[in-house]
């Protein structure tokens, strides 16, 4: 064989190793690429499974971990505080309701109620709602006062001033609120009785709640309260009760009750018998 085509050989054989190796390099790349390929294939079916896993957890996760973003709603499993345990003063937009002080004095369940109020015959009176909300300012007041001293833990009607765990004494103008007049306010769990009165609530809507000391009168202040009442008192025996005390000095008060309760029996606006009983 010639030298010259001995070269030629050669050369076509180094041409052809050259191509192999180019070829099994592109093949090795090839596969490098597609397995490359596969691992962010793998990698992105991995993240989509992890998301359901992320979501769950932002849903359980507590308000400072999710700062600035709404918060999601608990799954079923997630517990719940029954609203019976929460207090109203917790959940912000409400008003604040009256605070329920505390029997100051502990006192005996009276064995019968008092004698002057059991007696007392209602007046029928068709124009004054019972049963209906009505707002009243309320005022407090308590028997060591220098101004009810002198009475000590009687009132107007005779009776002790009640602050039991379910009847309490108020006092207020007999001639908008008769004696005997029972009334509730609402939020609070007692039952109030209008058995006093007082100078300072003559030609006034408001209704003074007793105290039977100082601290819970001061704590209670002036407050203005919705109102229920159950049950009108009688005109007629607070008329009876005041005619008794009207030529007392210093007893103005006494007077123009009794003068606005004429007025009304006058006018028909309530009913009034000449003997001083019932109609």
């Amino acid at each position: 064989m010639q030298s010259s085509e001995i070269l030629q050989r050669l050369a076509a054989l180094s041409l052809a190793t050259t191509g192999a190796l180019t070829l099994a390099s592109c093949t090795s790349t090839s596969s490098s690429l597609s397995a490359l390929s596969r691992q962010n294939v793998q990698a992105v079916a991995e993240i989509a499974e992890e998301t359901p896993k992320i979501e769950s957890l932002a849903v359980g996760a507590s308000p400072a971990a999710t700062a600035g973003t709404p918060a999601a709603a608990p799954n079923a499993s997630t517990p719940t505080v029954p609203l019976s345990t929460v207090s109203s003063n917790q959940i912000v937009g409400l008003p604040s309701p009256p605070v329920v002080d505390p029997v100051a004095i502990p006192k005996p369940a009276p064995t019968s109620p008092a004698t002057t109020l059991a007696s007392v015959p209602r007046t029928p009176v068709s124009n004054r709602p019972t049963n209906q909300i009505m707002m009243v300012r309320t005022t407090a007041y308590t028997h060591s006062e220098s101004d009810h001293v002198q009475y000590g833990r009687k009132s107007a009607a005779g009776n002790t001033l009640q602050y039991g765990s379910q009847v309490r004494s108020a006092a207020a103008d007999w001639s908008k609120y008769p004696l005997g007049t029972r009334f509730m306010i609402e939020g609070l769990p007692y039952e109030y009785v209008v058995d006093d009165y007082g100078s300072a609530l003559v030609g006034t809507e408001t209704i003074d709640i007793y105290k039977p000391e100082k601290g819970t009168m001061n704590n209670w202040g002036v407050r203005n309260v919705p109102i229920r009442v159950l049950e009108w008192g009688s005109f007629e025996e607070s008329r009876k009760i005041l005619d008794e005390r009207k030529n007392v000095r210093r007893a103005d008060h006494v007077r123009e009750m009794l003068h606005e309760i004429e007025k009304k029996g006058r006018n028909g606006s309530i009913s009034l018998s000449p003997t001083g009983t019932s109609a």
